[in-house]
């Protein structure tokens, strides 16, 4: 089965046309679903991705869904998200910032 790309908070899911900026980075701007959470301009790997729909900060890797394992693990992530967002949120270091097209 594929694996499957979308926010672990809302569900939206990224087209192959959305884009992130690596900031506070390089400024690079790319698909971070296309390399894998690594920017292309600086080689940083980002462990946090914002979703450009709910604006929430998640893992990145919590964004890659295979549905017949997912299931069973999705309670533990939201547990891990929502600590993870209550220490720093959106706004700190590695989190990314969205940019528009």
């Amino acid at each position: 089965m594929a694996t499957k790309i979308y926010c672990p908070r809302c569900a939206w899911a990224p087209s192959p046309n959305d884009r992130w900026e690596c900031r506070p980075g390089c400024h690079a701007v790319w698909n971070t679903f296309e390399t894998r959470g690594r920017c292309p301009g600086c080689r940083k790997r980002w462990l946090v991705t914002v979703c450009l729909a709910c604006v929430q900060a998640s893992l990145h890797e919590h964004w890659y869904h295979d549905e017949t394992t997912d299931a069973g693990v999705w309670s533990d992530a939201t547990e891990q998200e929502e600590a993870l967002v209550e220490v720093g949120g959106a706004g700190v270091p590695g989190a990314g910032r969205w940019h528009e097209p």
